[in-house]
């Protein structure tokens, strides 16, 4: 059971195993949810004009740490922005929409 986006319990698969193989259109989650309690993170590439984008929220992060891949913190009223453990930023959450991609792909080292 989810209320307020926060799973609060779970109740017992009512099929039996031989009767789950069966269900059409089934398809696993991709992603399990997030514990109560703890936000979810992501990771992000830092573009060449030092922004990235997450949950339909554009971010300035700064040129400075472009191309680096970054984790996003995503709280409710604010992203965090960290890099290896560090905060470089934190930006109020203007747009809340759910996140489809967890991992940052296209790491590019910028030459300097």
């Amino acid at each position: 059971m989810i209320a307020d986006g926060v799973l609060v319990r779970t109740k017992p698969f009512p099929l039996a195993p031989a009767q789950r193989g069966r269900l059409h259109g089934v398809r696993l989650t991709s992603t399990p949810p997030a514990a109560p309690g703890r936000f979810p993170r992501v990771e992000r590439v830092v573009s060449s004009n030092g922004s990235l984008k997450v949950a339909g929220c554009k971010v300035q992060v700064g040129q400075v740490h472009r191309g680096k891949v970054v984790t996003v913190v995503l709280e409710k009223t604010q992203l965090r922005v960290l890099f290896e453990g560090e905060l470089l930023s934190a930006h109020p959450r203007t747009i809340v929409k759910e996140v489809n991609r967890l991992r940052a792909s296209g790491h590019i080292d910028y030459e300097i």
